[in-house]
């Protein structure tokens, strides 16, 4: 008797695998299209095998989900399945050598009858190691004897000497763990001075923008997603003791990790977080931040975005998991996108507000965030008021002080200077302390950078010092204080952490180096980010933001997704086209398409007038002028400059001519040095 479709399809690529993998499963292609009624191209098949499990990307959707409903394999990733122990032992069933060349049947004897289970419905995987699709690997001593389920894979050492110098290890860890690839850990230092919290008090310009709490993150991958088997300890999985803490019953036999009330068996999954399918699982599933928090919420099956969304949004939008780089020209819908992920993230997965932030860079930017998401009301914060936060958490005293105290606190450190009229000899000082800070720069460099600023280097010192012992932050020290304080207290850290677990970083071009070391001190030990941005947009650059840092994101967060918007929605072609020629002549930059969304607009929606050096105020009041007499709002027109000391002459021209505006200059611009 000829056996049901699906289990000719396991025995014909189980058959294949064991006669030679890639090449027999390639030869085999027109005999399963066959048996599946489709073409052999539609069947294309990649197959690579390990001591544990073979993979094969399947391209026929109902072919495995046939051979996963039955158990007879396991989703491992998006369109990845693995065999199973079930599987395998269809080859040797009665019958099976019927469908298939007998020649391609393996030598030696047939593997054990299949349990009646997996052929009248799914079986759940064995308890350890848990279905592949979570990868978990396994912790041994640097003498013991690998558990079965994990010989043959990968092995990383941790030694002592990796505690001093962790990079290499670390980075192996991470993308392993990110990746969900099972692989065994020989840990030759003990569990508890892994686990022993660090600080570190060197100045900041020191460490750097990379700079990451190491030990933190050395100690979360290697116990994060793995077993504990040392010392030849029957492998166990910390996380379902730590599950029955609250209330879940550990079963080691199985069927899962644990029981839950009303529930059922239930999979503790430590690896990073993203939608997995109950279904394709066996059991339901409690992710470990779930259980951090104090709860057993199970996940919720996935289900995509529910907004309205292009394509190329929605792709982003619907990331997986783990860090993630999305470049978001003008006009792609940032913004959208952003909120839409943090929507997603708490609303369809089910995140917990407290572990998912996002940051914007200003006030109003956050502003906007939070009126897009007031449905429901996640966490939202710009990246200072992040930092006050953490300052005032660690020392509730401080006080936020303003320019005018700034310049009265700083100009007492510094050198007596020469105050003429129309200049500022303080300004150079207020810009290097900005620089110091928010490049991280050594102090002393900055001032042999400028002839302006002797003395500088004391009086950086002097002036921090006496914010501390006054308790006073201005809006610099905000982000700076934190750092410091996160790097010098470990149990502030690691509570800052826990509520950063899943970090959404706005206009992520922007970034100083100062800043994004507090997105990567907080964003530690998982590096989840989901940074979005565009470097051909840098505002900030006389601050020390650089492009680089979203252009190298995969170097800072390893194992990022990239992900591109590419239509712009807001411009007529013209203006589309234009820019993108003009961008491209940017030599630091991520290269890109840019196409236009809208149809609509005159090939004159872009004009190019010239004028004279003085004459720019002049120009900017005849080109609104006309738009207004061609019946335009006064709400409708905006004008823009590089900065805003450019726009004095504009608005002076706009107020004299009497056509109403908006100020965006105030009148302490003529303080400045230059203007």
């Amino acid at each position: 008797m000829p056996l049901p479709p699906e289990r000719t399809v396991a025995a014909v690529l189980l058959t294949a695998i064991a006669d030679g993998g890639r090449h027999q499963l390639r030869e085999l292609r027109p005999h399963l299209a066959a048996e599946l009624s489709v073409s052999a191209e539609d069947l294309a098949a990649t197959v690579g095998s390990n001591p544990r499990e073979t993979r094969f990307a399947f391209a026929v959707g109902h072919a495995r989900t046939l051979l996963t409903r039955r158990g007879l394999a396991e989703m491992v990733e998006p369109g990845v399945i693995a065999i199973t122990g079930a599987g395998r032992a269809l080859v040797g069933e009665a019958g099976s050598a019927a469908a298939v060349e007998a020649r391609l049947r393996p030598d030696g004897p047939p593997p054990a009858p299949v349990p009646a289970a997996f052929l009248t419905g799914r079986a759940p995987a064995p308890p350890v190691p848990g279905p592949a699709v979570l990868g978990r690997g396994v912790v041994v001593g640097p003498g013991d004897r690998v558990p079965p389920p994990w010989r043959g894979l990968p092995e990383i050492a941790v030694g002592e000497t990796d505690l001093e110098r962790p990079t290499a290890v670390v980075d192996r860890l991470h993308l392993a763990w990110v990746r969900r690839r099972p692989v065994v850990v020989r840990l030759g230092v003990d569990r508890d001075r892994l686990r022993a919290p660090r600080t570190w008090r060197p100045p900041l310009w020191e460490l750097g923008a990379g700079f990451i709490p190491w030990t933190d993150r050395l100690a979360f991958l290697v116990w994060s997603n793995t077993y504990d088997a040392r010392a030849g300890r029957t492998p166990t999985w910390w996380w379902a003791v730590r599950a029955a803490e609250h209330g879940a019953v550990r079963t080691p036999a199985g069927p899962a990790d644990v029981h839950l009330p009303d529930v059922g068996p239930a999979w503790i999954d430590g690896g990073p977080r993203c939608p997995l399918d109950p279904a394709d699982l066996g059991a339901a599933l409690v992710h470990v931040e779930t259980v951090r928090a104090g709860w057993l919420r199970t996940a919720p099956p996935p289900r995509p975005p529910r907004a309205d969304l292009a394509a190329d949004q929605r792709a982003a939008v619907a990331h997986g998991g783990g860090p993630a780089r999305i470049i978001a020209p003008a006009g792609s819908g940032k913004t959208r996108v952003l909120t839409e992920r943090l929507r997603h993230l708490v609303v369809d997965r089910g995140y917990e507000h407290e572990c998912v932030l996002a940051l914007a860079y200003n006030r109003r930017a956050q502003e906007e965030m939070a009126r897009r998401c007031a449905d429901f009301r996640p966490r939202t914060q710009t990246l200072h008021a992040l930092g006050w936060a953490i300052v005032r958490e660690a020392e509730p005293r401080t006080r936020l002080i303003g320019d005018n105290e700034v310049r009265e606190i700083l100009a007492r450190h510094c050198p007596p200077l020469d105050r003429r009229a129309n200049t500022d000899p303080l300004g150079p000082y207020l810009d290097a302390l900005q620089t110091a800070r928010e490049a991280l720069r050594d102090p002393v460099e900055v001032e042999r950078g400028s002839d302006q600023i002797a003395g500088f280097a004391r009086a950086f010192d002097e002036y921090r010092a006496e914010l501390r012992e006054r308790r006073l932050a201005d809006f610099d020290e905000q982000v700076y204080r934190a750092c410091e304080l996160l790097l010098e207290d470990a149990s502030l850290r690691q509570s800052w952490q826990a509520a950063c677990r899943h970090l959404l970083v706005d206009e992520f071009q922007d970034l100083t180096p100062l800043r994004l070391l507090l997105v990567r001190i907080l964003s530690a030990p998982g590096l989840d980010v989901f940074g979005v941005g565009d470097d051909d947009q840098v505002v900030y650059g006389y601050t020390g933001a650089d492009p680089r840092f979203l252009i190298r994101f995969d170097e800072l967060f390893g194992g990022a997704t990239e992900y591109a918007l590419e239509v712009n929605h807001r411009c007529p072609p013209a203006v589309v086209t234009a820019a993108a020629t003009l961008l491209g002549h940017n030599r630091v930059r991520v290269a890109k398409t840019i196409r236009a969304g809208r149809r609509d607009g005159s090939p004159q929606a872009l004009r190019i007038r010239r004028h004279p050096s003085d004459g720019g105020g002049a120009a900017v009041v005849t080109a609104v002028r006309q738009w207004l007499d061609a019946g335009a709002a006064p709400a409708g027109i905006a004008v823009l400059a590089r900065v805003n000391a450019a726009l004095l002459a504009p608005q002076l021209a706009l107020d004299a001519a009497g056509i109403p505006l908006v100020p965006a200059v105030r009148g302490d611009v003529l303080r400045r040095t230059g203007v």
